[in-house]
């Protein structure tokens, strides 16, 4: 069996997300014995395809030339690339045979608009006038917002002949807002491990005082405000000396978090920009997120199988699916900035619970590992 990825960017894996599982599910495969080809680049408004570094003019003639059985749409939370893939030649090509599977690597429930107006560092009047707007309207808005996104997945579900999913607990939603009579094409396939080892309990003996953040540094999806407001809060009571807070990655507000840091006179927490994570999962004892809405949450699991603990604002029900509240890390209610707070501080302040959560972890990140979400992938294709 042949395979085909389309997405808008090249396969690096240190892109993103997106790009660390897909090379991870490209090689599981190509182990398996399918043959995979990669990736065919699309740009959206423009004419070129690119495969290879090179331009495909005519997408029918390549797909059967290369004889493709199977292409993996990887952008399902918008239309234009499973509409340009058809209308070059791909309908076609489907109508002959050819199956396509469409991955949602995303929250389907997207941070709402209020959400990215709250998120902006400078709110002018008119933006604080457009969320006393959304708040008095919210029903409206969320109605409007949800006919959006039932349109879209409808129009990926009706071209596709899976629809996929990273968990279960994604599909109410998104039958919330489809309100089809079938979802037959609908599965969920979790993202795996993304790192090559599990820790073992002889590595928690290297952790150190290090707290992490590995993420986009957004306001808007990933809300790292609330993390500095916490570390402040804690260094303040003196919870936080001899700890450090680092941060992994980019963004448009990373310069937004530095001022803050500056402003605020807190001398522990530290921007490193964007890095190869494992080294910072490996000596770090906490792992901490605070998304606006998640898919999946690829920190916590490479969190997990590093023995750092996770503390997480409960904004998705996916976390539900890789932490065990109390067990291998804590789930707070989402936006509580005094629980969230509180859980840290007791790890912090607390090595033989810290110690016990670290195993705990450990062994619950045996669940995902790549060769069960192959398993997964097999029994689709």
């Amino acid at each position: 069996m042949t395979i085909l990825w389309i997405y808008n960017m090249p396969l690096i894996p240190e892109a993103g997300g997106t790009e660390r599982i897909t090379s991870l599910v490209v090689k599981g495969l190509s182990e398996r014995g399918y043959k995979c080809l990669g990736i065919l680049e699309f740009k959206e408004g423009a004419k070129d395809m690119i495969y290879e570094g090179e331009k495909v003019e005519d997408l029918y003639s390549f797909l059967k030339d290369n004889h493709v059985d199977v292409v993996i749409n990887q952008i399902a939370y918008a239309t234009w690339l499973l509409r340009d893939f058809l209308d070059r030649g791909g309908r076609r090509w489907h109508s002959e045979g050819g199956r396509i599977i469409s991955c949602l690597h995303f929250d389907p429930c997207n941070p709402s608009y209020k959400q990215l107006l709250k998120s902006q560092e400078k709110i002018s009047l008119r933006v604080r006038l457009d969320i006393v707007k959304h708040t008095i309207f919210s029903s409206y808005y969320r109605r409007l917002k949800e006919q959006r996104e039932g349109k879209v997945y409808n129009e990926i579900y009706d071209n596709s002949d899976v629809f996929l999913i990273l968990s279960k607990c994604h599909k109410p939603y998104m039958q919330k807002v489809m309100r089809r009579k079938d979802y037959d094409k609908i599965t969920a396939i979790n993202n795996p491990l993304t790192f090559p080892c599990i820790a073992t309990d002889r590595d928690l003996d290297k952790k150190n005082k290090t707290v992490l953040v590995c993420a986009r540094m957004s306001e808007y999806h990933k809300r790292i405000s609330l993390i500095l407001k916490t570390w402040k809060r804690l260094g303040e009571q003196g919870i936080t000396k001899g700890w450090t807070l680092k941060f992994v990655g980019e963004g448009p507000d990373l310069e937004r978090y530095k001022k803050y840091v500056k402003d605020n006179g807190i001398e522990n927490a530290i921007f490193y920009g964007q890095q190869s994570p494992l080294p910072f999962y490996e000596e770090a004892s906490v792992l901490l997120l605070t998304s606006s809405a998640e898919g999946w949450g690829l920190v916590l699991t490479e969190a997990l199988q590093n023995g750092a603990v996770p503390v997480v604002m409960n904004s998705s029900p996916v976390y539900s699916d890789i932490i065990d509240n109390s067990y291998n890390g804590y789930l707070t209610p989402d936006g509580n900035i005094k629980v969230f707070a509180r859980h840290l501080k007791s790890l912090l302040t607390d090595s033989r619970r810290m110690n016990v959560m670290q195993h705990n972890a450990l062994v619950s990140a045996h669940k995902f590992t790549i060769d069960k979400t192959i398993d997964q992938w097999e029994a689709i294709l």
